[in-house]
């Protein structure tokens, strides 16, 4: 396929701001609550499998759990671009509901078990792998392009608030009431969930499918060939996958690693996860407020240099109040262009393919968070924290010097 940007027909003229109608702010709000439900059950579950099994254990059933999401994103991918993101979000949301009703009344009725939490887990990991794909998909046929960045910004907004709201309220509602009542708030998030997706209006149609369709295998490559043709979106994920294996280790295992030099342990570990939070939600409203669209480019190359610059310093540092600073900055920063990134992708993407590409996508950024800590914590073993963080930290200064190498990203627009 050539590496064009194709724009199907509007349905409709929007005459009000698409990222602020009512469709839209209510797709958002029921997406955060799902992610707050969502969090509040990772939250039970792993604080009822730790006391039920042991540490070990519990990270072999999620390692084991989460399986099915990975190996089954692709085929997400295909199934939401030959029938539909928004059909295929409200089917996954409401099997994702019956999960949660059936692990609820299982664990009310027969008390804590091991194997019904360790099924409701692989059973919610197989319902996002087709969720996942279709809900980036979605967003741009929901949105005029100049809204699509300003639209990520509140989608991610809506997330990362959902996320971070979601694990206290799942360790008070353990504390209260116990793991059956967190499975049924979960399900009634995924249930509002479906509503708001059943009700958004599309702004444009997805490209028809033909009559004729490949094999369901043969369809699942073709987000991967597509990529290899399309350069410009190649480089996009190249850069994703370089910014989220820099910056994944410092907000993960990272975080463990520089605790004891900073004399905080795990109470100041729990703060530069929070600075970092913080950054990105203020992110968030910052991009919202003032989109890049004219200015892509130039966002992008900045922000990568902000990030990579802030993880290279991050090993090097032995003050705590200095650490929260480079933490808020790099979650202001890595905020900021990932929104950038998204939207190109979703942009500039063949409408016919986009399912499969967002697959793609959340295999590059899911994969790179266990890729991260593994080289983090390598490099940090044979060479020391301040050389192992900004080995890491160099990766995102890498795609900063390729954004700006290649003019088609250093003047990149998306007004």
């Amino acid at each position: 396929m050539a590496d064009t940007e194709i724009r199907p027909q509007l349905v409709e003229e929007v005459r009000e701001p698409g990222v602020f109608s009512a469709h839209y702010l209510a797709f958002t709000a029921a997406m955060s609550l799902s992610s707050l439900g969502d969090s509040a059950w990772y939250i039970a579950l792993t604080w009822t499998l730790i006391h039920t099994t042991s540490p070990s254990a519990t990270g072999l059933f999620l390692a084991l759990a989460g399986l099915p999401r990975l190996i089954m994103l692709v085929g997400g991918g295909v199934v939401a671009d030959r029938y539909g993101p928004k059909r295929l979000m409200v089917y996954a949301d409401l099997l994702r509901c019956g999960v949660m009703v059936a692990a609820a009344v299982l664990l009310a009725v027969g008390g804590t078990s091991v194997p019904v939490l360790f099924g409701a887990a692989v059973l919610l990991a197989l319902c996002s792998a087709f969720f996942i794909p279709a809900s980036g998909a979605v967003r741009p046929l929901l949105l005029a392009d100049r809204d699509l960045v300003r639209g990520n910004a509140l989608f991610t907004f809506g997330s990362r608030g959902g996320q971070a709201l979601g694990s206290p309220i799942g360790a008070a509602l353990i504390a209260a009431a116990g793991v059956p009542v967190v499975a049924l708030v979960n399900a009634v998030s995924f249930a509002v969930s479906a509503w708001a997706a059943w009700r958004v209006r599309y702004v444009r149609q997805p490209v028809s499918q033909p009559a004729q369709r490949p094999p369901f295998w043969s369809s699942a490559a073709e987000g991967f060939r597509y990529l290899r043709h399309a350069h410009r979106l190649a480089l996009v994920m190249l850069l994703i996958g370089l910014t989220e294996l820099s910056c994944a280790a410092p907000v993960n295992i990272g975080l463990v690693l520089l605790a004891p030099r900073l004399h905080a342990a795990a109470a100041g570990a729990g703060m530069l996860l929070t600075a970092y939070t913080v950054g990105a939600i203020a992110s968030a409203v910052i991009t919202m407020i003032w989109p890049p669209t004219r200015r892509s480019g130039s966002s992008l190359v900045f922000g990568t240099l902000v990030a990579g610059g802030a993880v290279c310093v991050l090993g090097f540092v032995r003050s705590l109040p200095v650490a929260l600073v480079l933490y808020l900055v790099m979650g202001v920063a890595t905020g900021q262009f990932s929104v950038v990134l998204i939207s190109m992708l979703q942009r500039w993407c063949d409408r016919a393919v986009i399912g499969r590409v967002m697959a793609v996508l959340s295999l590059v950024t899911f994969g790179a968070v266990p890729l991260a800590n593994l080289v983090i914590g390598s490099l940090v073993q044979y060479t020391g924290l301040g050389v192992g963080m900004a080995s890491v930290g160099s990766l995102c200064l890498v795609g900063t010097v390729l954004a700006v190498a290649s003019p088609q990203l250093r003047r990149a627009r998306l007004d």
